[in-house]
């Protein structure tokens, strides 16, 4: 059945210098004489450091005190990390502690040290992945929480010191262990009665709902939660299939006088003129600094009660495609849409969260707005002092768009983003603004970057919100949209051999897909090359400077066999990519000329000259293409390697970049991508 339900009239109810890669030439590793000494130089401003933290094994850190000398000093292979410190190799057979020990000992070193490596304090579902999470061959795989970008979010937060409060059905555990955090201040706002199981969930309704704000990950059981560090406060408001206005107005003025700071009310009215009580209450809440998120109703006309009201968030559905669900409602209240999935005879397009009766699938505006309480509650515990004003405006103006360009009244201001919110969050709180930032539209995520270790960086703008290992050192990487979810998942090309590895997924893991194709020695280009919404990959032959172009995927380790197509354009040498230069959904070719910076663009998959020339960046720059500004025309960027920043322009001409961000190192290689 639809949840949001339908109720009777009056009552309510239940959402990213070097110099040369050299190697040192020291053939043998030091005696145990020389291990033994340790300069009082040695270690962070002179303190003595030991090898028990963990710590780079290939690399140590050097402060020099003249940085022009630091070749008399370092020898070769090191790299400028900035402000007099430089990363130094560790030559084959040293020990870092021992190579830190010698190198303070020459002149004109300052400080030699190990590079700490420090952890992530959150605790998202990747060390003991939750299978409903992870698995995206279940039935059940949790696709909502994926669609929402919630993994960006949580490298920074898992709303760890937030209490949600769930005016619902009530709240029970399930059998995924329920909730990581005890519940929160019980209460039945209908017998008025508070305290533990008080408010026991009959329904199923209220714990499906908390599920999806906290359900409790990283226990390798069921599924996880949007925030599953966050608390849930059980309120019911629930006299059987429906509530009267004065019991859920009792529940928002418990919640926010008991210490909440999200209150979900997945429930509404359409047919319902508005209570004076409940709004009253609302106001109380909405001063006291909560915030509070609404199902927008399931009826595809006007937004419900209490979603309408200005306080309140008003969120919509999405299903499992990216689309707004047919029945959400909408209108000039609506602020955002979240996944709600939709009825259907799939599984597969329901929200599955755990509750008193196992493992349920619900669809609905309800399950929308779980998610954007969720989200907040995120945002919150990671800006603690940010009000809910800057908290609302931050989920808003940093979601998806989607449908008709800006804001549009099926989908708002767009489907939520909670990694993109959490940098919205931030740029906010360091503008010391209650208003958007609009450098936050162009730190949406846009790139990754692979070292030469087969590690992969997201970074959202300057931002690195996710890292994680796929493929060998070598290989080729590249991003793509493989199963038209709307998120892009890493690719490889291991040039050695003409292999195809791709993931469908942001996460450490073998590869999904696997096939050959081309030669050894092409370039991959991924890209949606027919309009039809998945991408594919195909190759340039740089000997010929001809592009071989493929409408489909490989599996199973096979060979994909002949390109569907092939052209040539350019010359041998040219740099390419491939982009949608004119919104038309189709990825066609791009080169740039190193020898004299010259980029030449081309609208269709055919042998021709450019058809857009222009000039664009220095000697060296390594080139790639992406939306930077979510306009649907694809742009350059470039990554100078010389200083590890990235420049992007939002337009495809002559100039100057519109934004440029200082990350990675000279053995980094950008990748474009939405992850």
């Amino acid at each position: 059945m639809p949840w949001l339900r339908s109720i009777p009239r009056s009552t309510l109810h239940r959402t990213v210098v070097g110099a040369l890669a050299l190697v040192l030439l020291l053939p043998v590793a030091p005696d145990a004489a020389e291990a033994a000494e340790e300069p009082s130089t040695f270690g962070r401003m002179g303190q003595a450091q030991d090898d028990t933290a963990p710590h780079s094994r290939s690399h140590i850190l050097v402060r020099v005190a003249v940085p022009t000398q630091a070749y008399s000093a370092l020898g070769t292979g090191f790299e400028d990390v900035g402000h007099d410190w430089f990363e130094v190799p560790v030559p084959s057979g040293w020990d870092p502690l021992d190579w830190a020990r010698e190198m303070a000992t020459r002149p004109g070193v300052e400080v030699a040290e190990l590079d700490l490596i420090f952890t992530e304090q959150a605790t998202p579902p990747f060390s003991s992945p939750d299978p409903l999470y992870t698995d995206t061959a279940s039935p059940f795989w949790q696709w909502h929480l994926h669609a929402t970008n919630v993994g960006a979010a949580w490298q920074s937060t898992v709303g760890a010191g937030v209490t949600v409060a769930v005016l619902d059905t009530g709240v029970s555990d399930g059998p995924d262990d329920g909730f990581c955090q005890p519940f929160v201040a019980e209460y039945n706002a209908v017998t008025d009665i508070a305290g533990p199981g008080a408010a026991i969930d009959l329904d199923g309704h209220g714990s499906h709902v908390a599920g999806s704000v906290a359900q409790c990950s990283d226990n390798g059981v069921g599924g996880a939660g949007m925030a599953p560090g966050a608390s849930i406060m059980p309120v019911d408001v629930f006299a059987g299939i429906s509530a009267q206005a004065s019991d859920i107005a009792r529940g928002v003025d418990w919640a926010w006088a008991h210490g909440a700071r999200v209150i979900n009310l997945s429930l509404g009215c359409g047919a319902c003129s508005e209570s004076t009580m409940l709004n009253e209450a609302i106001d109380r809440a909405s001063s006291a600094g909560m915030v509070m998120v609404a199902a927008s109703g399931n009826s595809p006309g006007d937004v419900f009660y209490p979603a309408n009201r200005p306080a309140v968030l008003a969120v919509g559905a999405t299903t499992r495609a990216g689309n707004v669900a047919s029945n959400s409602a909408r209108g000039p209240a609506l602020d955002l849409v979240a996944p709600g999935g939709e009825e259907s005879n799939s599984s597969t397009t329901f929200i599955w969260q755990d509750t008193h009766a196992g493992y349920i699938g619900l669809a609905g505006t309800s399950m929308a707005a779980a998610h954007v309480s969720g989200a907040a509650a995120l945002l919150i515990s990671r800006f603690p002092t940010a009000p809910a004003s800057q908290v609302r405006n931050a989920l808003v103006c940093s979601a998806v768009d989607i449908g008709i360009p800006g804001r549009d009244d099926p989908s708002g201001f767009g489907r939520l983003d909670a990694g993109a919110a959490v940098e919205q969050l931030r740029l906010m709180v360091e503008a010391g603004t209650l208003n958007c930032v609009a450098q936050a539209a162009s730190s949406a995520p846009f790139a990754s970057i692979q070292a030469n270790a087969g590690y992969w960086r997201l970074y959202h703008g300057p931002a690195q919100v996710a890292g994680f290992y796929f493929g060998n050192p070598g290989d080729y990487g590249f991003m793509g949209d493989w199963n038209c979810d709307g998120v892009d998942t890493p690719g490889l090309y291991r040039r050695s051999d003409g292999y195809v590895y791709l993931r469908n997924s942001n996460t450490q893991g073998v590869a999904d897909i696997a096939f050959f194709f081309g030669n050894p020695g092409d370039l991959p280009l991924a890209g949606d090359f027919d309009g039809n919404c998945y991408d594919t990959v195909s190759i340039y032959r740089p000997s010929e400077g001809r592009f071989y172009i493929m409408n489909h995927l490989g599996s199973g380790n096979a060979g994909l066999g002949a390109a569907d197509y092939s052209y040539y354009f350019g010359n041998p040498g040219d740099a390419p990519f491939m982009g949608d230069w004119n919104g038309d959904g189709t990825d066609t070719p791009g080169l740039r000329r190193n020898s004299n910076g010259f980029v030449y663009l081309r609208h269709s998959n055919t042998q021709g000259v450019g058809e857009v020339e222009y000039f664009y960046g220095n000697t060296g720059d390594l080139v790639f293409s992406g939306d930077w500004d979510g306009d649907g025309d694809d742009t350059l960027g470039l990554y100078r390697p010389s200083n590890g920043t990235i420049y992007l322009r939002n337009t495809n001409n002559t100039g100057i970049a519109d934004l440029a961000y200082t990350m990675g190192g000279s053995s980094h290689r950008p990748v474009a991508g939405t992850p």
